[in-house]
């Protein structure tokens, strides 16, 4: 190969400086943990056709209104951990109605199929992250008088309550500069002084039923060398990923 010194030279540097910058990038990249919380209301519905989570824009009563912009609205409960530290009790946030059934109003999210639903929450005034979520787990349980899982739901009583749990798996993107963690969402809808049945009833009945107090809580991490999300997921308790037809009719 005839390379002149100068030619030489020029490359190098032109190398040199393109390494500086690519270097600069990854540097820069910085991919947001930790963990939060937040709250507010909801209600769940179960029919023949499918199951929907309608979380409200705002509360009547025991009323859930819905502004028509098919999510519902949160309150950040307190300061989070790491990079979530900048969220304070008064950071106000949107989530997704969800049904796992096409159905107006609502975003699609069907169980044990993996998929990619861009900002399925938002923080207001942080627009840069978008919580991706990628997948929605058929809960798994042994059904028992204190115990039922019926789809991505797990029902357990707590004393006279009952705890209704979904988790969503998925992605943390940070838009301004393109790193990436990952997310386990956990989300629980408390109804009290009530037993399974009940709210199953009440979530079968046409206005479903109504809790004002929806809590969530958010993990972001960042996987070892070597291992994906999937392997991230399934520490976090990520046991199928096939849909398995319910013994009950949806």
């Amino acid at each position: 190969m005839n390379l002149s010194t100068r030619g030489f030279w020029n490359g190098r540097i032109v190398l040199f400086v393109a390494a500086l910058m690519l270097t600069s990038l990854v540097v820069s990249a910085s991919p947001i943990t930790g963990t939060f919380g937040f709250d507010g209301p909801g209600v769940l519905a179960f029919s023949n056709t499918g199951d929907f989570i309608d979380f409200c824009s705002s509360v009547t009563g025991t009323t859930c209104n819905n502004d028509g912009s098919g999510t519902g609205s949160f309150t950040v409960t307190g300061a989070g951990t790491q990079s979530f530290s900048v969220l304070t009790g008064s950071t106000k946030g949107s989530i997704d109605d969800m049904s796992d059934v096409h159905a107006t109003g609502y975003t699609y999210f069907p169980v044990g199929v993996p998929v990619s639903i861009d900002d399925i929450i938002s923080l207001a005034g942080f627009s840069t992250w978008d919580f991706q979520a990628n997948m929605l787990p058929l809960a798994s349980c042994t059904a028992s008088s204190t115990q039922q899982c019926l789809g991505p739901f797990q029902l357990d009583a707590q004393g006279p309550n009952v705890a209704v749990e979904m988790n969503i798996y998925g992605t943390l993107i940070n838009t301004a500069d393109g790193s990436k963690s990952y997310t386990d969402l956990a989300i629980t809808g408390n109804y009290l002084d009530t037993t399974i049945a009940a709210v199953e009833a009440g979530a079968e009945s046409k206005a479903g039923i109504f809790s004002n107090n929806w809590s969530a809580s958010l993990i972001a991490a960042v996987p070892e060398p070597g291992t994906g999300p999937l392997m991230l997921l399934a520490g976090g308790g990520l046991v199928a990923f096939s849909r398995i037809r319910r013994q009950r009719k949806l």
